[in-house]
């Protein structure tokens, strides 16, 4: 008994120590009828990387991920991929140290290019985050963004994995349900 006792600790300190936490700070529009949307793209500007100091963090191969994965995401809850005519457009934001970025609709600003002055929110990261975000493309505002912090500095063989895990786990607050499986 006294050694069911000690390996079943044993299991479960392993389990928890195998765990991966994230902290998600997420929102989204609670008006916006995430079902009724069928199609997006992807934000062709987020592929460059823009912290060119911070080439190991912010690479043209980092960000190739992260735009699979959210397209895969995107798929998954019923998204089809459509460059000519979307409805959403899915993005992404790399934070490197402590920086400040406003969230804005309408239609131009530096930060989302077609986007006016319109203020959303303003974040400060004070360390690297990844940060994704949905906008509905005809009204442009963000429906629906997450983020989390994030260690990009990762050998090319665990690169690809860890942000499928952070891509993955970021979704799990968007508010559209995924495809049934079938078995």
């Amino acid at each position: 008994m006294k050694l069911s006792k000690t390996f079943l600790c044993i299991i479960l300190l392993m389990l928890f120590s195998c765990a991966t936490a994230y902290d998600i700070i997420y929102d989204y529009n609670m008006n916006a009828d995430f079902d009724s949307y069928t199609t997006f793209t992807i934000c062709n500007d987020d592929l460059f990387p823009e912290k060119v100091t911070h080439p190991k963090i912010d690479n043209e191969k980092s960000r190739q991920y992260i735009a699979n994965e959210v397209t895969k995401q995107m798929q998954i809850r019923n998204h089809k991929t459509n460059a000519l005519n979307p409805e959403l457009q899915a993005g992404f934001k790399i934070v490197v140290n402590r920086e400040t970025l406003s969230f804005v609709d309408c239609s131009y600003s530096e930060e989302f290019q077609y986007w006016e002055e319109c203020k959303i929110t303003e974040e400060t990261y004070n360390q690297e985050s990844l940060i994704l975000y949905v906008a509905d493309y005809k009204t442009n505002t963000i429906i629906w963004q997450a983020s989390t912090k994030c260690n990009l500095n990762k050998s090319k063989k665990n690169l690809e994995k860890h942000i499928q895990e952070l891509v993955t786990k970021l979704y799990s607050t968007y508010p559209k349900r995924t495809k049934e499986i079938q078995l």
